[in-house]
């Protein structure tokens, strides 16, 4: 699963199962029957919201058995029969169970269970679930089903865990003029009176009963043989021109990771769905058939390079999935790190080998392993590996942490044991367990064996437990040139007094001289140690080529060095060390003037990628400076400082520049505008004004500086354009940009909005977010005055964690009380979600009172 950023980070669901009789403390089923087969037929009804099924399923029992259950939700049962008797049944929806009572105690072998029931078709993305959409005029719905982690028994009664791989034999009575798309290729159709077809798919391998799929809708499917397999991408009826993009992302990532995991991809086709409409995640990936929310599958003339490489990465990481999940699949929720941290490290090296232009490690820097990083220093944190007993925990577990944290330990893991050592090692695990289930553990041992490095130890270190180092590196004094090397310490690093803990790390690291040799070395959980690798007067790097999940702060004389050589660096270098040094800016390990002073000397030829993570900073800062006296002061040097890299790229596309340097322009107009750039603005605005066609690296950018900047006009006429828009991906386009406005009047509009019809209910909650971001206080105020019609909106994938992701934009000090009051009634497994966020506040106000001083003094002096 891709799951979007914001306030959707993690799949949450309502209920969580009780234990009974056949469970442990954790909830799920140990021991007991084991299922085999299901053969599941479906009659929905998208109009009424319902669906009629069947299901007859093949179970193995190795012991007497007197009861049977199992997991069922929101199914009304009205007929069991047990080996053709008729059985006794009883559900219990707080526990989300299914309880059968054969006639007689079964015998240990096979036994067949026959299941007649209903369901309910949901308005949100969970269960078998329905979209509306508009075209030519006309309403039109369409159906999927979302099942991770815990709502495949929403679609029918199952044992619903994902150690419980069985075979799916999944059949759908549907209109004839509508698509039907499963898991597998339609094996047999038969035309039925009343316009109906029934379709019977082929048999699944055996999987675990999340990835279960289907889809109905006036679908549209454009294909490719890519070596055999049928590669497909589905599209409502007349998009099939926005696919082609999709399809060639699919065919490169599907050749790419045949060749890396040295496994065919073992079904006969692979579909990509893209149905209109949002909710709590991106993508799913399903095998043999990934469910997308099409604005991260389609692309068209008005997409931005963003966009583009959005969509490329989002459909590597599903189809890396479809081994590495799928074809084996971890044992419970604990390791879900091993599907998802994974399929992000497995995207970013598909795009590496594809696009390398787009320099994909330097981006993760940004907008993965830092944001992953923030979180991880201060209170609301876990494992990589965490316990997991209930689904709210389950979906607590899609975050930051478990993508991003785990990505850069596995990137730093290969980089320790090298890329062939590391691959042979992920073969072996894959192929000792094909149509299985596993542990960390089990990859980390066979990674071990391949590359006889002690990776076991260090990723022990980095998984199962919280929080990642601060290595701190001082030399000798280079006058003396005594004891020519250096001295490494470590220590948690921190950004609020919860995470000042004693952890220790076995790290893997990289140390260079900047213009010599490296050291490569695994530092040990002690605190103290001393490497006597480099000549003291040249400047060093600890974590050459920032493959370590760790930060390093310098004695100031190395930090004088490498500022004066900073041009010099490797551009992984120069990001890593702007990012350092940002972090410390904020913890108070440094002072913030030193990642100035970097600032200062950032080349005039930098990566794309580095100028636009200090974009990112200079917002920043200029946000933290918001109603201070220092705020045009602060924005000045934010413009002066930017204005050089805008008057080299200008408004216009050069022939030959790569997708970097066009989000780079796009970054560059959008944050001109946020600070003020009067030239800018105007720009933006005739280009709206004027009608003229924008072009589309920069569209979106241009739109977002008239949206913030509008006047009632300019509001208005956005606010046509977007009542007009039947496309869904160009309706959340317009929305959010007029959800941008700085004027506190037309974002009350906005707000108010969001409460009728006319913006689509799956975005309205992504409406509210955008407000947020520039009126954090007018948002979070109508949200608790909303509260019931909000949270309608909300999927279970969304509903608990929507409210801290409001709240933890702001920077206020009170709103920590006022979350703590949201989230009263909310369940136990929401808490570190919300204590997250109330880390995130006090850390900004923080920043503000406690840092910004020093940023003052320092731009005032540089007027």
């Amino acid at each position: 699963m891709k799951f979007r950023s914001f306030a959707v980070v993690a799949a949450l669901l309502l209920f969580a199962p009780v234990a009974d009789a056949q469970t442990s403390e954790r909830q799920w089923f140990e021991g007991g029957p084991n299922p085999l087969r299901y053969e599941i037929a479906i009659t929905p009804n998208a109009e009424a919201a319902t669906f009629a099924g069947e299901a007859r399923i093949t179970i193995e029992v190795t012991e007497p058995t007197q009861v049977l259950t199992m997991n069922a939700l929101g199914l009304d049962v009205s007929r069991v029969r047990i080996d053709n008797a008729t059985a006794a049944f009883s559900t219990n929806e707080e526990a989300q169970t299914l309880s059968l009572t054969p006639r007689r105690a079964l015998r240990p072998g096979r036994h067949t269970i026959e299941i007649t029931y209903t369901g309910v078709i949901q308005d949100e993305a969970y269960g078998l679930f329905r979209v509306e959409y508009q075209d030519d005029g006309q309403t039109k719905r369409a159906l999927a089903t979302q099942f991770e982690p815990g709502d495949a028994r929403r679609f029918a009664p199952m044992w619903d865990q994902p150690n419980r791989r069985a075979v799916f034999s999944l059949t759908v009575t549907a209109p004839t003029n509508q698509m039907v798309v499963g898991n597998m290729p339609a094996a047999e159709t038969a035309q039925l009176r009343g316009g109906l077809t029934r379709t019977r798919f082929a048999d699944t391998p055996s999987m675990p009963s999340y990835l279960l799929f289907l889809a109905v809708g006036d679908f549209e499917r454009v294909t490719r043989d890519v070596d055999g397999v049928e590669l497909g991408v589905v599209v409502r009826r007349g998009e099939t021109h926005r696919a082609q993009e999709a399809l060639t992302a699919g065919e490169q990532s599907l050749r790419y990771f045949t060749e890396y995991f040295g496994i065919r991809y073992p079904l006969p086709k692979l579909d990509m769905i893209g149905v209109p409409g949002a909710g709590g995640f991106g993508a799913m990936e399903n095998w043999g058939a990934i469910l997308y929310f099409d604005q991260y599958l389609l692309v068209d003339e008005n997409s931005s390079e963003a966009e583009r490489q959005n969509v490329f990465g989002i459909v590597a990481h599903e189809i890396a999935h479809q081994w590495f999940g799928n074809l084996v699949t971890m044992n419970w929720w604990d390791d879900l790190w091993l599907n998802e941290g994974f399929a992000s490290w497995m995207a970013a090296k598909a795009t590496e080998a594809v696009h390398p232009d787009w320099n994909p490690w330097l981006a993760q820097m940004i907008d993965g392993t830092s944001t992953a990083m923030a979180l991880d220093a201060r209170q609301g944190t876990h494992p990589v590996v965490q316990t997991v007993n209930t689904l709210d925990e389950a979906n607590l577990a899609f975050d930051t942490i478990t993508y991003e944290k785990g990505l850069a330990v596995i990137r730093m893991l290969e980089a320790y044991v090298g890329e062939e050592d590391f691959r042979t090692g992920v073969r072996n695990y894959l192929n000792s367990r094909l149509y299985g289930n596993a542990r960390t553990e089990d990859l980390w041992t066979a990674v071990q064996a391949a590359s006889g490095q002690p990776v076991l130890d260090i990723a022990r270190s980095f998984t199962g437990q919280s929080g990642f180092p601060l290595i701190t590196a001082e030399s000798a004094d280079c006058i003396t040139r005594r004891g020519a090397g250096i001295t490494l310490t470590q220590r948690r690093f921190a950004m609020d007094e919860s995470a000042r803990t004693d952890q220790r790390w076995e790290i893997p690291m990289v140390v260079r001289r900047v213009e010599g040799n490296e050291a490569r070395l695994v530092f040990p959980a002690t605190a103290t140690t001393s490497a006597e690798v480099l000549f003291t007067c040249q400047p060093y790097l600890v974590n050459a080529g920032q493959s370590g999940f760790f930060r390093v702060l310098y004695d100031r004389a190395n930090f004088a060095r490498l500022t004066r050589s900073f041009a010099a660096l490797e551009d992984s270098d120069q990001l890593g060390l702007l990012l350092d040094y940002w972090a410390f800016g904020r913890s108070g390990d440094a002072p913030f003037t030193d990642y100035l002073e970097l600032v200062n000397v950032i080349p005039a030829d930098a990566n794309p990628i580095i100028v636009i993570d200090t974009i990112g900073s200079m917002q920043a800062l200029a946000d933290y400076a918001d109603g201070r006296p220092s705020e045009a002061a602060i924005k000045a040097y934010g413009l002066r400082l930017l204005r050089p890299h805008f008057e080299r790229t200008g408004w216009t596309a050069r022939a030959g520049e790569t997708s970097n340097d066009s989000q780079l322009r796009a970054s560059l107009i959008a944050a001109l505008g946020d600070l003020g750039d009067e030239s800018v603005i105007a720009e933006a605005r005739r280009r709206v004004r004027s009608g003229e066609a924008i072009p589309a690296g920069i569209r979106n950018a241009v739109l977002g500086v008239y949206a913030a900047n509008a006047t009632a006009a300019d509001y208005d006429s956005l606010l046509a354009q977007a009542r007009a828009a039947s496309d869904f991906v160009e309706q959340r386009r317009l929305w959010r940009q007029l959800a941008s406005a700085q004027d506190a009047t037309l974002a009350r509009r906005t707000l108010q909005t969001t409460l009728g019809d006319e913006i689509p209910r799956q975005i309205r909650t992504q409406v509210i977010a955008v407000v947020a971001g520039s009126h954090p206080r007018l948002a979070w105020d109508f949200l608790v005055a909303n509260r019931a019609a909000i949270e309608n909106y909300l999927d279970p994938l969304q509903r608990l964690e929507f409210p801290a992701g409001i709240a933890g934009v702001s920077s206020d000090p009170a709103m920590v009380d006022e979350l703590e009051r949201y989230a009263a009634n909310f369940p136990e497994g929401a808490r570190p979600t919300v204590v997250a966020a109330q880390a995130q506040i006090r850390l900004r106000a923080q920043t503000i009172a406690e840092r910004m001083p020093a940023v003052e003094a320092w731009v005032a002096q540089r007027r």
